[in-house]
């Protein structure tokens, strides 16, 4: 049989409880109010397969038919390496901002699909030695793709955001992207 301090005791206990579980609650949902706007990132991305220094290279080679509106090139399962040089502008002679740096791997059998999965060093302005980790699904037959970001370091420490990925020019195997970064930092990771 319980005596009357133990009701107190679980009572109490249960109340303070619940006030700690309101009080963690009411600051999570500050939290996420307290996030600033996204950070717009804008810069071109150089894939070049040919030239003196290619800076994609495929490392393993698909099996199967060539996939549909990849021009005979892609196939399931290949999968390339690359070290991309990011610029302010679309032509080679722009200034260098940084580089992208990872693998896709072409992930369907139908689409000329690829997930794409790669680090974005920035070496310039204001993000310098900061970086975004970025990761989806890119699908080169549409006009515009969508990836996420799934976490940074430096300044982008914890970030979540998107991509928005266009194609700005492609001449053989040799491609320019357009790339809109739009990133979330909260306070907290960036202070931290």
């Amino acid at each position: 049989m319980l005596n009357m301090a133990s009701l107190l005791t679980s009572a109490s206990l249960a109340t303070l409880l619940m006030g700690m579980a309101i009080v963690f609650f009411a600051y999570a949902v500050a939290g996420v109010d307290a996030q600033d706007a996204p950070k717009h990132l804008h810069f071109y991305m150089h894939d070049g397969y040919t030239g003196p220094k290619p800076t994609a290279v495929q490392i393993v080679n698909g099996t199967g038919q060539p996939l549909k509106g990849s021009g005979g090139g892609a196939r399931f399962g290949d999968t390339v390496v690359m070290d991309d040089r990011l610029t302010e502008g679309p032509t080679p002679a722009s200034r260098v901002v940084g580089r992208a740096q990872g693998f896709y791997v072409t992930a369907s059998q139908g689409d000329p699909a690829m997930l794409l999965t790669m680090n974005v060093l920035l070496t310039e302005g204001p993000y310098d030695g900061s970086s975004l980790t970025v990761m989806g699904r890119n699908n080169i037959a549409t006009t515009e793709r969508e990836l996420a970001v799934v976490g940074g370091t430096g300044v982008f420490r914890m970030a979540t955001g998107y991509v928005l990925w266009k194609t700005a020019s492609w001449r053989g195997r040799n491609a320019v992207l357009e790339l809109d970064a739009y990133v979330y930092v909260s306070p907290a990771a960036a202070g931290a």
